[in-house]
């Protein structure tokens, strides 16, 4: 539900800054660059060939954030974020975080179109964050945005934040067919509205160590066995020459659960794609792995990171991913960027390098990706 909502809300209540005009402050993120993705494992093709200029190490954005003091120590807050078509001048493609919401002593309180907590997670600790190619969070499927979604963040008390966030009708409004409910193959809108999404996420934060953990969990109203279980652990420390992460990801599945979608894990529902290749009536059950570091020399920094997929319901269904970069700061606010990450797919996997998103290539397919650019933020 909130990737860095309180770094946000902190920063719209403080507001200022160089575009800042009366209590609304302009912030953005440009980025450009040119990026390569492809491979082959034995007689397998990926499928997924490709060449093109897009933002490549992060996605560009512009966003309009703000606050008023309401007196007695309390604000509101806003915060508009739009995705940039930078390289296809579709000019505002969709939106990003969308919240308003009030700040104070008891802590802060944000609704509207929120940022994964899970999906934050593996931005914050791996090295790459979660667009580039080295990214993790294309490995797995999770709830990057979630509409329709409030969330709570305590104050700081001895290092420690507690966030609790819940989201309803995650598969659309009441009303809408979109095929996650069906009834003999045919999409119905009597219970789209009564999805929902529970997250709580328990923040450590002192010097150089920090710590996340976070449970979530969903259920598709009107099915039965079909909730969905999310752990996940992240946590890094600052050593000073180098900076070292990890993440560790604990996914179960009822047969009917969803995940972030028109997605059914054993494909038993009409109309949804089966994502786990799980037969009628199986349960699923993953683990995601993945580790990380930083180290900074001058200006610049260099990057890697190695994770592992493992599944424990399907046989040669795992996959691993390795990653190497470097950032080079030209100032505080642009940098240039060059990663080169690869997957190795079992059989039935099909993991593919993904920017942004859950993509899936062909299984047991072998992909590679190169970018280079630069990006600047402001």
């Amino acid at each position: 539900m909130t990737k860095r909502i309180i770094a946000l809300a902190i920063a719209a209540a403080a507001s200022g800054g160089v575009f800042a005009q009366s209590n609304v402050t302009i912030y953005g993120n440009v980025d450009m660059g040119w990026m390569s993705t492809g491979g082959r494992n034995g007689a397998v093709a990926s499928g997924m060939r490709k060449q093109s200029l897009e933002s490549a190490a992060s996605e560009s954005y512009i966003g309009f954030k703000g606050a008023e003091d309401l007196g007695n120590g309390l604000k509101a807050i806003f915060d508009l974020q739009y995705r940039i078509d930078l390289d296809g001048g579709g000019g505002l493609t969709q939106a990003g975080h969308q919240y308003v919401g009030l700040t104070g002593g008891f802590g802060t309180v944000v609704a509207g179109y929120l940022d994964g907590l899970r999906y934050g997670i593996y931005g914050k600790y791996n090295p790459f964050g979660n667009y580039s190619v080295g990214n993790f969070a294309s490995m797995t499927t999770q709830y990057d945005r979630a509409a329709n979604a409030v969330a709570y963040i305590s104050p700081a008390f001895s290092g420690f934040t507690l966030i609790l966030a819940a989201a309803t009708n995650t598969q659309g409004n009441e009303g809408s067919l979109n095929g996650v409910h069906t009834v003999g193959g045919v999409p119905t809108n009597g219970n789209n509205g009564d999805d929902r999404l529970y997250s709580i996420n328990l923040i450590y934060a002192n010097g150089p160590l920090s710590v996340d953990l976070d449970y979530e969990t969903t259920k598709a109203v009107g099915y039965s066995n079909s909730r969905l279980y999310v752990a996940t652990t992240g946590a890094s420390y600052d050593f000073g020459p180098v900076k070292l992460s990890a993440v560790y990801d604990v996914i179960k599945g009822d047969p009917n659960s969803l995940i972030g979608g028109n997605i059914d894990l054993d494909g038993a529902t009409a109309g949804l794609q089966n994502l786990g290749g799980l037969a009628a009536g199986e349960s699923y059950d993953r683990r995601n792995w993945f580790v990380g570091a930083q180290v900074p020399v001058g200006k610049a920094r260099l990057l890697a990171s190695y994770g592992q997929v493992k599944d424990r319901t399907l046989t040669s269904a795992d996959a691993s991913k390795w990653a190497v970069g470097a950032r080079y700061a030209l100032s505080k606010r642009t940098e240039l960027y060059a990663d080169y990450a690869r997957i190795s797919n079992q059989r039935n996997a099909g993991f593919t390098i993904n920017p942004m998103g859950n993509s899936l290539g062909l299984s047991g397919s072998g992909i590679s990706g190169f970018a280079m650019g630069m990006k600047h933020s402001f």
